[in-house]
């Protein structure tokens, strides 16, 4: 799939999903935003939810390819398993906190095709002390032996834009995102397998409505995230700010 990159050492105007603004120092992360050519239809489909979890599963599958290429070894020595994690919606997590971010916006080109604008951004070399907010991380306080700044965004890069060519690419032929998503090796499994979400307590805040705590489930066909609620029900989110909450021991008589 043909796709352009656009790559920044540092920006000034900042913006996240919902609205959200952040900050940035100059060499010290990742940012880039890819375009990529998709059917309209895909984008404002039922299915259009699940861009921003693929675009996610390419950042996270193209981080670990990059880590190994590069012989990076975990600072305490702990092994590699589920180090690196996906937040629903569109976080990137390590080891319980925030790593990065992805932004997914529509570009209509026409009226049958647009463009999907994938911003990410990764905490790469930002201390401790200018991380922004509390449960935030940066990939130098895990890792040991990281390539320098330009090398790893450069390598980072090249290995995101293959990942997402190749699960992008397969969505926009006629019926396929069901097959791409469906099946033991496909997307929605895969996103599954490395969820940070699902089976955690959980708060979600929707853009409408009152705020509601649970238990996230499973990741719907249609991109939603259902929870079970403290009386047992259940609820579908689709757009919502969905928070980790630390779990409670039990209390034993």
């Amino acid at each position: 799939m043909p796709l352009s990159v656009a790559v920044a050492d540092a920006q000034s105007r900042c913006r996240g999903r919902l609205g959200r603004t952040w900050v940035n120092q100059p060499r010290c992360s990742l940012l880039a935003t890819w375009a990529l050519p998709l059917p309209t239809s895909l984008l404002t489909g039922p299915l259009s939810g699940w861009m921003p979890m693929v675009a996610g599963l390419a950042a996270l599958e193209g981080l670990q390819d990059v880590l190994a290429y590069h012989g990076c070894q975990l600072s305490d020595g702990g092994e590699p398993e589920r180090i690196l994690t996906l937040k629903w919606p569109n976080d990137l997590f390590c080891r319980g906190s925030k790593l990065g971010g992805i932004l997914c916006e529509l570009v209509r080109v026409d009226q049958d095709w647009s463009a999907l604008a994938v911003g990410i951004g990764i905490n790469l070399f930002l201390p401790r002390q200018a991380l922004p907010i509390a449960d935030s991380t940066s990939l130098q306080l895990h890792y040991l032996s990281l390539p320098d700044y330009q090398t790893l965004r450069d390598d980072l890069v090249d290995a995101i834009s293959w990942h997402l060519s190749g699960q992008m690419a397969p969505l926009g032929l006629d019926g396929s995102l069901e097959r791409a998503l469906n099946g033991p090796k496909g997307l929605r499994s895969r996103i599954t397998a490395l969820s940070w979400t699902l089976g955690r307590r959980v708060r979600v805040v929707p853009v409408s409505g009152a705020p509601v705590e649970g238990r996230a489930l499973e990741i719907n066909p249609d991109a939603s995230l259902r929870v079970r609620l403290s009386d047992g029900g259940q609820v579908d989110v689709s757009t919502a700010d969905v928070g980790i909450l630390p779990e409670v021991a039990a209390v034993r008589a």
